[in-house]
């Protein structure tokens, strides 16, 4: 095992394309709760928090676990760099637009297809992902630019203070768990 405690116990894993699964390593290695910020925000029947009650909810993640976490999550405006204050390291998963595009494609697809149960008991839906006006796989290709550009800058100013570990790409996020001795599970 490669010690990863120059990270400190304080991390926040943001970002597309591969950020849950290496922080769910993270959190092992680092002997850490894992805390999953969409398991916060979406209650039962896909309802969302309302921002005052999911800062709420952070707050109080941050009050039981003083000595530190992996959270894994993009809630930056809903949180105003809320997490990203408190954290020690923040890592970024910077995949191309591309890769991200079909990794959560077929993320969903299994899911879907094998009806497995996500955060509070919903479960994604053909309708929801593919075929809605709302659907999750339009609002990634119309919301491309976001993903491109305006992310970046945001985690950048929300991280100050904070070390900040950009891995761009494939082998960037391949390296990074090479290096530090991390499995994917």
């Amino acid at each position: 095992m490669t010690d990863n405690s120059d990270l400190g116990q304080k991390v926040l894993v943001c970002g597309q394309g591969g950020k849950s699964t290496l922080a769910r390593a993270l959190a092992d290695d680092l002997r850490l709760p894992y805390i999953e910020l969409d398991d916060i925000k979406h209650m039962a029947g896909w309802v969302e928090r309302e921002r005052d009650d999911f800062r709420a909810e952070i707050q109080r993640v941050f009050d039981e676990n003083p000595d530190g976490w992996v959270i894994d999550g993009n809630y930056g405006t809903d949180l105003e760099g809320m997490v990203h204050k408190v954290a020690e390291t923040v890592i970024f998963v910077n995949m191309p637009w591309r890769v991200m595009m079909w990794r959560t494609f077929w993320r969903s697809l299994d899911r879907i297809w094998n009806k497995r149960v996500l955060w509070n008991g919903n479960q994604e839906t053909w309708r929801e992902v593919f075929f809605s006006r709302d659907a999750f796989m339009l609002y990634l290709i119309t919301h491309r630019m976001h993903f491109q550009g305006r992310r970046k800058d945001r985690i950048y100013k929300w991280s100050n203070g904070a070390r900040l570990i950009e891995l761009d790409g494939r082998r960037a996020l391949n390296r990074f768990y090479k290096e530090r001795g991390l499995s994917r599970g």
